[in-house]
């Protein structure tokens, strides 16, 4: 998913695990209401803790992604990455090659 950069549709996503449902859009509240009124029968406690959980897990998230934004930033100063302007730009196919060492 990463290095393609691929778009993929709402049903797609379902297929591959990364959404919960699919629904209509006037249907969405409807939806999240359903979801929202299950949660509310919860134990507040537990869901605080699953939640903190879940961030403790997921804080070095934080720091890869600012590694990735300072990368990108270092990227944008490239010839390669002038290149793929460019080509966009002219409506082309990029030659990202030519500017590798």
């Amino acid at each position: 998913m990463w290095f393609l950069n691929e778009r993929y549709t709402a049903h797609q996503a379902l297929e591959m695990g990364l959404v919960n449902k699919v629904v209509p859009a006037a249907d969405l509240d409807q939806a999240v209401n359903a979801w929202t009124d299950v949660l509310a029968e919860r134990s507040p406690t537990a869901l605080a803790l699953a939640k903190r959980s879940f961030n403790a897990d997921s804080e070095n998230i934080r720091g890869i992604s600012q590694l990735s934004l300072n990368a990108v930033k270092l990227f944008y100063d490239t010839a390669e990455s002038k290149e793929g302007v460019r080509a966009f730009s002219e409506k082309r196919k990029p030659d990202f090659h030519k500017y590798v060492k």
